[in-house]
């Protein structure tokens, strides 16, 4: 009987040797895992970047693999650190995958961060029973983010131009700039210069752009100066041209980065300009009469009171003489001053003209029963050298009640 327990036990411990071998055997051939590493920058603005770090494991093994002491360690290409970060990694069943991720949050505080280095280090082991294996892993990934870099989009802009004042060369301008940063990121302006050009691309004037700091994806208001030759105002439209170099603060990097926006503006009003609320050109007419042999003659003086810095222009100046019964008007008289009439820059000038009222027509317009005698007077206003112009009309009136 004790000899067949011996027998027993041997053949027992010759299967575990038997199983142990086969054990020892296949762990020794344990292949190692197949992995898969993508890192790529998911988001980016002033203070700091977001990166995106997906391991896939492949166990191509018969049994169960375990991922440890997995370390994460990103540098620029200077070899400044931005980040260092241990990754808890785990079972990777036989024949199976498993998907490690990570986001990672680092600032490159002012490295150029153009290629990032990653570098993943860590082991894959298996242990059955008593046996143990363990592969040390080390996995080099480079990251390129030069091209989103260089893909930084340009602010947009809206100007609004304002007229300080007005020269016989120029108007002196403010603007007042909106930008809108399109970008995760801050942009900031220095130096830069707008040109103001007209449709054919002549330049006629230019600004000098305010300094400050565009919020990424948010507007904001700049102020400028400058100027704007008056032939401008002949344009169909006015663009303004702005190149320069802008300030990125990128995840802690500064990057300088050329810049050209070209936007249509406002072409300055230039009734607001003719018209202004604080210096008015004034406009007022004079009239007397007599009578003589071929009717009433009526002498109209036109005074124009140019209290502007620029020389003025009016042209198609109509005078005419109605009267009015009720809400209707009858023409008495006109006249047309066919040439040009220039009034120099803070000068005061009178412009005299003649109607002849025929009594035929002082007899059928019942000028003795109207209401009112009015005198009109219409042209349209400028710059003198300038084709657009304001229409303007001003009249009197005269209480025919009193002469009677």
């Amino acid at each position: 009987m004790r000899k067949k327990i011996i027998i027993l036990l041997v053949i027992v411990a010759i299967f575990y040797l038997i199983i142990g071998a086969l054990l020892l055997l296949n762990i020794q051939l344990m292949e190692s895992p197949d992995i898969l590493v993508e890192i790529e920058v998911s988001d980016i603005n002033s203070e700091n970047a977001v990166i995106n770090t997906i391991i896939n494991v492949y166990n191509p093994n018969s049994f169960d693999i375990i991922a440890r002491n997995l370390n994460i360690v990103i540098t620029t290409q200077d070899d400044y650190e931005v980040a260092n970060v241990l990754i808890e990694g785990g079972k990777i069943s036989s024949n199976k995958n498993k998907t490690i991720t990570e986001d990672l949050t680092i600032a490159f505080n002012g490295h150029s961060p153009e290629r990032l280095i990653s570098r993943i280090s860590g082991d894959v082991g298996a242990n059955i029973l008593f046996i143990e294996k363990t592969i040390p892993l080390k996995i080099g990934v480079v990251t390129s983010i030069e091209n989103l870099l260089n893909e930084i989009a340009a602010p947009s802009i809206s100007a609004e131009i304002n007229i300080d004042d007005i020269t016989t060369d120029y108007i002196n301008l403010s603007a007042e700039i909106t930008a809108y940063n399109p970008n995760p990121f801050d942009i900031n302006i220095n130096d830069i210069l707008a040109e103001i050009k007209t449709d054919t691309g002549e330049k006629v004037g230019s600004l000098d752009v305010s300094s400050g700091i565009i919020i990424g994806k948010e507007y904001t208001e700049l102020n400028a100066s400058g100027w704007l030759l008056l032939k401008a105002l002949n344009a169909k439209k006015l663009i303004i041209n702005m190149e320069g170099v802008a300030g990125a603060t990128i995840a802690g990097f500064e990057k300088n980065l050329p810049i050209e926006i070209i936007s249509t503006v406002n072409i300055p009003d230039l009734e607001e300009i003719l018209l202004p609320k604080d210096y008015p050109t004034v406009l007022s007419i004079k009239v007397d009469g007599k009578l003589t042999l071929k009717g009433f003659l009526s002498n109209a003086t036109l005074v124009v009171n140019n209290t502007l810095k620029v020389d003025l222009a009016l042209r198609n100046t109509t005078i005419k003489m109605l009267v009015a019964h009720g809400d209707e008007e009858q023409l008495l008289g006109e006249t047309t001053i066919e040439e040009e009439i220039i009034v120099k820059a803070g000068n005061i000038k009178d412009v005299n003209s003649e109607i002849i009222i025929p009594f035929s027509k002082i007899l059928s317009a019942n000028l003795l029963s109207a209401d009112w005698l009015l005198i009109s007077v219409s042209a349209d206003l400028t710059i003198r050298g300038i084709d657009a112009a304001v229409y303007l009309e001003i009249r009197g009136y005269q209480d025919i009640h009193m002469l009677r």
